[in-house]
């Protein structure tokens, strides 16, 4: 695929794409793919699930191939002790996620980590907040104008952090802040900073919640990226 933008910023970068685009053809997916996640792919029990991690597993290997001039088969992941993959060469860092049909994967220099969420899914969210946020945040969420919203605010913040770390669900979600004085953050129980930085990278899907925390404080660009091979870079405002 050439890029219609005529370059790939490899940090930091957020590039979001739809899993169920009838764009991404096997001839497309098939020449990024290895063996191995082929096979993997083949032993999910559901169509659309196949479908999905094909696109997901592929459109990883691309994105992250035509920056760092490497063939995709050359990339090749290992696992910390939580399971979050990383390149084996630590030439860079990612996170792959997904929600329902859209993905998105942010690539650093740095430790990242990305959460997004489909603020349409049902989710009991206030039992959820008041089980899982730290005090002062579900009291701040049960104030809120749009508790939903807001819910999905801070459950992707809490996401992003503790996939940054690595540590899975292991890290207490109640145990660091996400919003402090009414500011949106990392924070510890008493309100200091933590030294990652949280940002709302732009998303092409008004349903969407993201966040991302990294060690880079710079703004990531963002990007869609279609079955056509178009990299298109987000307005500033885009989705917001």
């Amino acid at each position: 695929y050439g890029f219609a933008t005529g370059r790939v910023p490899l940090t930091p970068g957020v590039y979001w794409f739809r899993l169920d685009d009838p764009g991404w053809s096997e001839e497309r997916l098939d020449p990024w793919l290895i063996a191995e996640e082929r096979e993997r792919c083949s032993r999910l029990i559901f169509e659309h699930h196949r479908r999905r991690q094909k696109v997901a597993c592929a459109l990883l290997r691309q994105l992250l191939s035509i920056p760092l001039q490497r063939p995709a088969a050359g990339l090749r992941w290992e696992k910390a002790a939580h399971g979050k993959p990383y390149l084996a060469d630590r030439s860079c860092f990612f996170n792959l996620t997904h929600s329902e049909n859209v993905a998105a994967l942010a690539v650093s220099a740095q430790e990242v980590g990305l959460d997004i969420e489909d603020r349409t899914r049902r989710v009991e969210y206030l039992a959820l907040g008041q089980r899982f946020f730290a005090a002062a945040e579900a009291a701040a969420m049960e104030n809120a104008a749009d508790q939903r919203h807001f819910f999905f605010e801070v459950w992707t913040a809490k996401e992003a952090y503790i996939k940054a770390l690595g540590d899975g669900l292991s890290h207490p979600l109640d145990q660091f802040l996400t919003r402090h004085l009414g500011q949106w953050g990392l924070f510890d129980l008493q309100g200091q900073p933590l030294p990652w930085h949280l940002s709302r990278p732009q998303c092409p899907f008004s349903e969407t919640s993201v966040a991302m925390a990294s060690l880079d404080s710079a703004t990531p660009e963002c990007f869609l990226f279609t079955p056509e091979g178009r990299l298109a870079a987000l307005p500033v405002a885009f989705g917001r």
